[in-house]
């Protein structure tokens, strides 16, 4: 049991919560009726796209491919992070992290990088992550949530984004400096190749395309689900296990909790106001406690007004450890590494996360 919860200590924490919180509004079919199944049928099939794609090698194949071709440490970082910040677009924020950033310890500490280096990268790649995740209504969890509740089209979520977005990514071309100032040759032991098999990496992407179809209501999700799910029973089983189910309960537990939240009439109306006045600032703030997928939940019922949530739990996921799910991924992967420097990497993670996040919160005055 000790196991389980460290292991998945953000379900067991929105469990609690929501059982904490049910004398409040006491199960009943309002909980069903809380609950997104379009997102949590949409979670199931990207979870499913991801775990496709890894296996098909195409993740290990590219992340080789760049650092055979970095030719130094300080290149290979820069490329890493590169690398994040576009594929969280597709493949998520988290799953982006559960690729790379075990791959660039293993690549930076088997060229002896100095510590702070790789704290750097690693911190950096988190931030890559949770900030290239914005692009793309697939890109987190959050950004499925609010498509789906405001009925979003593309052009509409396109338009309010891509700004914040382009800014992040010169924002993170800037930092990047921070990891390449001492370069070190790489050797040539870890060039090692990485077999792909083409079909399997094809049908996935085919399946990665409906998902995306799906998303701006082109495609019914549900023909989506059932078409990768029957796929999943009867040719890929292996995959159909690893899909991270702990993830959809946690799901489940931020919408019964968001839902008993909205059932306390003074909660809702302070926050309904708080809504009306800076939505931006108050679901980025709610992002730093709540972490930003719950907070999504819970303030968009509360307002019309779309770009607020959208915006301020994005950009919220910069910030504490708790703002974003990714960055609780990589902190624990970092942490997990022998003689790990915990202080050194907070350091590092309060400094950037703020200073982005002040920068971009900025940022949301001009352009709003």
């Amino acid at each position: 049991m000790t196991a389980f919860i460290k292991r998945e200590t953000v379900f067991c924490i929105a469990l609690v919560l929501s059982l904490a919180t049910a004398f409040i509004n006491p199960p009943s079919a309002a909980w069903a009726e809380a609950i997104d199944w379009r997102t949590l049928g949409m979670l199931f099939c990207l979870m499913g796209v991801s775990e496709g794609l890894k296996d098909s090698g195409i993740f290990g194949a590219t992340a080789r491919l760049l650092s055979r071709y970095a030719g130094n440490t300080g290149r290979l970082s820069i490329l890493l992070i590169a690398i994040v910040f576009f594929s969280s677009m597709l493949f998520t924020n988290d799953v982006a992290l559960l690729m790379f950033v075990p791959f660039t310890i293993m690549m930076l500490s088997a060229e002896n990088t100095d510590e702070r280096t790789l704290v750097t990268t690693v911190v950096l790649e988190t931030v890559a992550a949770n900030l290239g995740s914005m692009t793309t209504p697939v890109g987190n969890p959050q950004n499925l949530f609010i498509v789906s509740h405001y009925g979003l089209s593309a052009g509409d979520f396109f338009r309010t984004i891509l700004p914040y977005s382009l800014l992040s990514g010169l924002l993170i071309a800037v930092a990047m400096p921070a990891v390449s100032r001492k370069r070190t040759a790489l050797s040539s032991g870890n060039h090692e190749t990485v077999t792909v098999t083409r079909s399997r990496a094809v049908l996935w992407i085919l399946f990665l395309a409906a998902a995306l179809l799906s998303v701006f209501h082109i495609l019914d999700w549900r023909l989506l689900l059932a078409v990768e799910a029957v796929y999943l029973i009867l040719f890929d089983r292996k995959t159909l296990a690893r899909i991270d189910y702990i993830l959809l309960l946690t799901f489940v537990c931020f919408f019964i909790f968001s839902a008993n939240l909205r059932a306390i009439p003074a909660l809702v109306s302070f926050l309904t106001q708080a809504m009306a006045e800076s939505p931006v600032a108050t679901s980025a703030l709610a992002s730093q406690v709540i972490s930003n997928v719950p907070a999504a939940i819970l303030l968009s019922p509360l307002t019309q007004d779309f770009s607020g949530p959208l915006v301020g739990t994005n950009i919220g996921g910069l910030g504490t450890p708790v703002a974003s799910l990714a960055s609780l991924i990589s902190l624990k992967i970092y942490f997990a590494r022998k003689n790990a420097a915990r202080g050194l990497y907070m350091a590092v993670f309060t400094l950037f996360n703020l200073v982005f996040l002040v920068i971009l919160a900025l940022a949301s005055l001009i352009l709003r």
